[in-house]
């Protein structure tokens, strides 16, 4: 697929590529697209620790224990911490009474945790090499230039254009017709944009994003598990 668009635009050069948290995919992009920088979708990212509560019975805890559910989360709201400051901001979080407490309730978790995105800690304190690279999930810079920290936009996208369709395996023609209806009301859509009529956001997602900038640009006044706990009020895990 990669190699088709280069093939469509041979300029193609993108700086920034969001992506889902699949290693084949990242491998594609990466041939491809060496200079490009990789970023994961922070909405997957939660995904992939909601399925792993699943995996370890913890489902219907997170839903009835308020707290259990708060401190979980703030796993996934490391994402939202300095990149330079992420392992140490973890080491700090397994130190506080909570997760000293609920050790062996939370191991699962952690386990899964260390191994695919922080890195288990061997004989010499070091981390180990794990699954997915901090620089991909990080999203601190992603706020503080706002920009786009999931992929939610390119999958609501693709819902609309199922609906559009109407069924599931629809006729050759009945494809192309739906494609060049997409392609025109693609085309007007640019032209409000250019002529300054960017639709505006929703107001919850605008109020949210300006909470989480909030939040990350007062990294440095706040604790660890204060900046942490202020993260993880503002998203859910289930799906």
């Amino acid at each position: 697929m990669f190699q088709a668009l280069k093939t469509i635009e041979p300029d193609l050069s993108p700086k920034t590529i969001m992506v889902d948290f699949e290693k084949g995919a990242m491998n594609a992009i990466t041939s491809e697209f060496p200079e490009a920088k990789l970023k994961g979708c922070f909405f997957h990212l939660s995904q992939c620790i909601w399925r792993q509560i699943q995996a370890a019975g913890l489902q219907k805890k997170y839903i009835d224990d308020v707290t259990f559910a708060l401190q979980i989360r703030k796993l996934p709201s490391l994402a939202y911490v300095p990149e330079n400051k992420v392992i140490e901001s973890y080491e700090k979080l397994l130190d506080t009474k909570y997760f000293i407490e609920n050790d062996e309730l939370l191991s699962p978790i952690l386990n899964y945790f260390d191994d695919t995105w922080i890195g288990r800690t061997d004989r010499r304190k070091k981390r180990r090499s794990h699954t997915f690279k901090i620089s991909i999930w990080n999203c601190y810079s992603l706020v503080s230039e706002d920009l786009p920290r999931t992929n939610n936009a390119v999958e609501g996208w693709h819902n609309c254009f199922t609906s559009i369709l109407n069924q599931c395996h629809p006729s050759i023609w009945k494809f192309i017709l739906s494609l060049k209806k997409e392609e025109n009301t693609i085309k007007i859509k640019n032209q409000q944009y250019i002529a300054g009529e960017c639709p505006p956001a929703k107001k919850k997602y605008q109020d949210k994003a300006q909470r989480l900038k909030q939040i990350c640009y007062d990294f440095e006044n706040r604790s660890t598990d204060d900046y942490l706990q202020g993260i993880a009020h503002n998203f859910q895990l289930q799906l």
